[in-house]
C-alpha cells in the first residue's frame, strides 16, 4: 500500500517536523564547530567554565528543539508507514546514550573531558550504525536513493576525518576542505530526500 503526501495530513506533519529537526541539527553542528575552534585558539586545555551561560542555554534550547522535532517527526512517519524500525532506529541510540551517560556519572563522577570523550565513542558508533539502518530503510519505503547515498557519503566523510587526524599539517587544509564539502553534500542529499518526499510504502 502506498500513502501519498498530499492525501495524508499526518505524513505532512511528519515531513515538516523532520525537516525542522535537520535545520536545527545543522545549526547545532555549526555552533559546535565554532565553539571548538574558539576554545582551541585560546590554547591549553579547554576550559568550559569560560563559556557564557546564555550561550550554553541557547545551545541547549536548540538541542532540545531538535530532539523533540526528530522524535515527533519519526514517530509520526513510523506510525503512518506502519514501520516500527524507523522509530526504533531513532529512539534506541538516544536511550542507550542516556543509560551510558548515567552509568558514567555514577561510576566516575569526577571523570575528565578525555574520559568522557573516550566513553562517548561507543555511542558515536551506535548512532552511526542506526543512522545507516534508518536511511537505508527510508530509501526502501520512499523509493528514493538520496537517503542511502547521503548517509554513505557522511560515513565516508567520518572515515576521512579519522585520516585527517593522522596526517601532517601540509595536507590538513585540503582534506579538511574535502571533509566539509562532503558533509554538506551528504546532509544536503538527506535534506533533499525529505524535501521531495511524496509518498511512503507500507507493509
Amino acid at each position: 500500500m502506498t500513502i501519498y503526501l498530499h492525501k495524508n495530513a499526518e505524513l505532512q506533519v511528519a515531513r515538516k517536523a523532520i525537516l525542522s529537526a535537520n535545520v536545527l541539527l545543522v545549526l547545532l553542528l555549526g555552533l559546535t564547530a565554532f565553539g571548538a575552534m574558539t576554545l582551541l585558539q585560546k590554547g591549553g586545555a579547554p576550559d568550559f567554565k569560560t563559556l557564557s551561560p546564555s550561550a550554553v542555554g541557547f545551545y541547549f534550547l536548540l538541542w532540545l528543539g531538535m530532539f523533540v522535532c526528530q522524535i515527533f517527526g519519526y514517530y509520526k512517519l513510523a506510525k503512518v508507514g506502519r514501520n516500527l524500525l524507523i522509530f526504533r532506529c531513532v529512539a534506541f541510540p538516544y536511550i542507550v546514550d542516556a543509560l551510558l551517560s548515567l552509568f558514567l556519572l555514577l561510576a566516575m563522577p569526577k571523570a575528565s573531558i578525555t574520559q568522557i570523550f573516550n566513553f562517548k565513542i561507543i555511542t558515536f558508533f551506535l548512532y552511526a550504525y542506526y543512522s545507516y539502518k534508518l536511511f537505508y530503510e527510508l530509501s526502501r519505503v520512499t523509493e528514493d536513493n538520496y537517503f542511502r547515498q547521503g548517509i554513505l557519503l557522511l560515513g565516508f566523510c567520518l572515515t576521512l576525518l579519522l585520516f585527517i587526524l593522522g596526517i601532517g599539517r601540509g595536507a590538513l587544509i585540503l582534506f579538511s576542505f574535502l571533509f566539509l564539502v562532503g558533509m554538506l553534500v551528504g546532509w544536503g542529499m538527506i535534506f533533499t530526500g525529505f524535501f521531495r518526499l511524496k509518498h511512503i510504502n507500507t507493509p
